[in-house]
């Protein structure tokens, strides 16, 4: 009998060592890295948790709200998934309401999208040539108005909270019932025998520059662009030596970008517009003529959103889910966005305190969210039925998207699947790590972030890789 005691001492003694002693190995290398000098002035919420279970193996003012940045990109994901489903779609369409030409937008992101065209050889403007050739198809020689119909959204394209001095960047498009080309033009100089010349990618006259950029002394390659009090005139200023750009820079109303586009398309193929470009409803007095519908699935949508961090695609999916949510046929709005994201929290039982929904990218100063809530976010995503189509779309460290040039070293390249999280201060890192012996889901959000905040959480995740890699923890009693 005392051999069956000893016996049974050595075993459950084994036990505590594998399910006790690794955990707090990790405590104190989590410790040590988020202790560090640099980091003194930081504020840090962290989780770590088992996959599936939820079991929790590291945390750190877990509760504490704090901006997201582009973590908010993850609740955005899962109301979307939950409110919309996987076989949701985007779906623009065109038509003829008796001699007017009406587009009626759905407020789709990725329409004539720069990026997921390319990797199926179609260039952004195969939208445009798509509905030319179609009309031509139908011997259409002339319209009068070409309507755009961006009702699905409300009329507030910039969020009232998002820094003004960024509004021109791509990640802070107007948002607009009808998107095109990601909101934006592509802007390039060119020295040419000392005289610079702007180059604008697609070419359109809705967007006029005013160059007043000069001949740049060797290696002086640079411009910046500013709005004027004109709409659709641009300011461009700087030095040229050979060749600068291209930037992308975010256009004012994008509505009518597009339907400038498409009329100049039109014009040039021999179909003459009579009327006007004007952003309004849909005739509901007439007999609408398909001539050609335009779908985005929702995991393209989620793939750009994540993988690259595509703002306009979290702020489309949010706004829709606001119009998907009114009963009475409303718009969908920053506002509804913003019901439908906190009843999903609160839904999983995230406390009121321990977040704000201001907007469905992050680029708000005014969103809060804590590790708590998003490794909550994970842990339902992930014993639930859309699991892969959200783990798909997380950037890949070492591989693809925004952590691409992040755990390079071989024993870590292809385990990290995250969101990452940047604006000003603000560092932010959440999603799942592969380890030998089972997934963790982790949250790091660091806020009063200076330059080591985004290392040190590089470092916190390959140390969960290494202990993951060790003996197996048991949950036995």
């Amino acid at each position: 009998m005392k051999k069956i005691l000893l016996g049974l001492a050595l075993f459950l003694g084994v036990v505590v060592f594998l399910s006790g002693a690794p955990r707090d190995d990790l405590a104190k290398r989590i410790d040590a890295i988020l202790g560090r000098p640099g980091l003194k002035k930081t504020l840090f919420s962290v989780r770590v948790v088992r996959c599936g279970t939820g079991d929790v193996v590291y945390e750190r003012n877990p509760h504490l709200a704090l901006l997201p940045a582009s973590n908010m990109k993850i609740v955005t994901s899962a109301a979307a998934l939950e409110h919309l489903g996987p076989d949701f779609a985007f779906v623009t369409q065109v038509g003829l309401c008796g001699d007017s030409l009406v587009i009626i937008g759905s407020g789709d992101p990725l329409l004539g999208d720069k990026e997921k065209p390319f990797r199926k050889g179609r260039s952004p403007q195969t939208i445009i040539q798509n509905i030319v050739t179609r009309l031509k198809e139908m011997a259409v020689t002339s319209v009068s108005d070409i309507l755009l119909d961006t009702s699905i959204f409300d009329n507030q394209r910039v969020h009232p909270t998002w820094p003004p001095n960024q509004l021109l960047q791509k990640y802070a498009c107007e948002v607009s019932g009808l998107n095109y080309n990601g909101n934006c033009v592509d802007i390039s100089a060119a020295n040419e025998k000392g005289k610079v010349r702007l180059y604008l990618d697609p070419p359109t006259h809705y967007i006029r520059l005013v160059n007043t950029l000069v001949p740049g002394p060797r290696g002086q390659n640079w411009f910046s662009v500013e709005r004027t009090d004109a709409p659709g005139c641009l300011l461009v200023h700087g030095h040229c030596a050979n060749w600068a750009g291209p930037y992308s820079v975010a256009v004012e109303n994008p509505a009518l970008f597009f339907g400038h586009l498409l009329e100049e398309s039109l014009s040039g193929a021999g179909i003459r517009v009579k009327g006007q470009v004007r952003e309004q409803p849909s005739p509901g007095d007439c007999e609408f003529g398909l001539v050609a519908e335009f779908r985005t699935s929702i995991v393209d949508c989620l793939q750009r959103m994540n993988k690259d961090s595509l703002s306009l695609a979290a702020e489309a999916l949010f706004k829709r889910l606001g119009a998907e949510a009114n009963p009475n046929g409303r718009p969908g709005s920053w506002e509804g966005g913003s019901r439908v994201l906190s009843e999903c929290l609160r839904s999983l039982g995230v406390a009121d305190d321990e977040f704000v929904v201001a907007d469905g990218s992050g680029l708000s100063r005014d969103n809060r969210l804590s590790a708590a809530a998003l490794t909550r976010v994970f842990v339902h995503l992930s014993t639930g039925p859309h699991w892969e189509i959200f783990k798909s779309s997380l950037a890949v460290g070492g591989l693809d998207g925004t952590i691409e040039n992040h755990f390079l070293e071989k024993k870590y390249r292809g385990r990290v699947l995250a969101k990452s999280g940047y604006i000003q201060a603000v560092r932010a890192l959440s999603g799942v790590v592969r380890t030998d012996h089972g997934d963790y889901i982790f949250s790091f959000l660091a806020n009063r972030a200076g330059n080591g905040a985004r290392s040190a959480i590089d470092a916190v995740v390959k140390a969960i890789v290494d202990w993951g890699g060790k003996a197996p923890v048991s949950k036995r009693k």
